[in-house]
């Protein structure tokens, strides 16, 4: 008989729950955009409020403040689909966040919302990203039972939601935004694709050091990822949406 050389265990319901992630996706046809920027003037920025010890502020919070500036110029990127081919818009943006938490022993995926980022400041958005680190989560029986149901009664209750675009947004937000710019600086650019099921979505990756266009050797670039659901609009909004956040990143001022 074959030695036995794996184990076998309970899809945990945190794993359930990540999985399940998958099922809203179904809902959106997202286009990506791939495009590297350079983060050097927003560094500094923020090194010298350090030093002035000013009101401390992160660059992920200003990069925040940048895809909001660019959503409230652009509010059909925050828009929502709903029955009868009614198209829902909205005056403010609900980001959904996703951020890995300890639970136990255990490490899971949570997220949090953060309400009308495209009426906040940037100070307010970095206190809403310094509050992700005291949300501590246990999974409650009522979760636990829903996430045990059969796959069809959850997907039920998904598509029942997806198709509600007020459920929707109060659930799950109307954009997307998830970053591993924390990780620090890096050898190699790197660019996520994010799976969600927003209508505008964006993914920080990480930093390198390296010349920027404009010449200087010492420029911060970062690689971005901007996405937009096909079924809400189209390419050359995606396009606008590039420049739009190129231009605020390029003249943001603290």
């Amino acid at each position: 008989m074959a030695e036995k050389k794996y184990t076998v265990e309970p899809f945990s319901v945190e794993k359930t729950m990540a999985a399940d992630g998958a099922l809203f996706n179904k809902h959106v046809k997202l286009m990506h955009g791939l495009f590297e920027i350079d983060i050097s003037g927003i560094r500094e920025q923020v090194k010298t409020a350090k030093k002035q010890q000013k009101e401390p502020v992160s660059v992920l919070a200003c990069l925040f403040y940048c895809y909001a500036r660019t959503l409230d110029k652009y509010r059909e990127a925050f828009a929502l689909r709903g029955r009868g081919n009614k198209l829902y818009r909205f005056e403010e943006a609900d980001a959904f966040f996703p951020f890995e938490i300890t639970q136990g022993n255990k490490k899971m995926l949570w997220h949090k919302v953060v309400r009308g980022i495209n009426k906040k400041t940037v100070y307010e958005l970095e206190a809403a990203l310094k509050s992700l680190t005291l949300i501590k989560k246990e999974i409650s029986p009522a979760e636990k039972f829903f996430f045990k149901l059969p796959q069809f009664v959850r997907n039920w209750f998904y598509n029942y939601m997806m198709r509600r675009p007020l459920l929707r947004k109060d659930y799950g937000g109307n954009v997307y935004f998830s970053s591993t710019i924390h990780s620090g600086n890096t050898r190699v650019l790197s660019f996520g694709v994010p799976s969600h099921f927003h209508t505008t979505g964006m993914f920080i990756g990480t930093f390198k050091e390296a010349p920027n266009n404009a010449g200087n050797p010492n420029g911060s670039m970062v690689g971005i990822t901007l996405s937009l659901d096909h079924i809400i609009s189209d390419g050359p909004m995606l396009a606008r949406l590039i420049r739009e956040f190129t231009f605020q990143v390029e003249h943001f001022v603290l």
